[in-house]
């Protein structure tokens, strides 16, 4: 089955209700915890590759 080639979304494209926060204080309370969850991961593993690259050994 062909796929189509994916077109590239131009943010003027994007309904206006994309932009604004979620309606509800339960999705708000949503988006933060995935966020500061997914920033948290990132600096886990960037802290773990700056360790392994430096030779820090960390002792538990």
């Amino acid at each position: 089955m062909p796929r189509r080639p994916r077109r590239r979304v131009n943010m003027k494209d994007l309904p206006p209700e994309f932009f604004l926060p979620p309606a509800t204080d339960t999705g708000l309370r949503r988006e933060t915890v995935g966020l500061l969850l997914g920033s948290l991961a990132f600096v886990t593993i960037l802290a773990i590759i700056v360790a392994l690259t430096q030779g820090i050994v960390l002792k538990v």
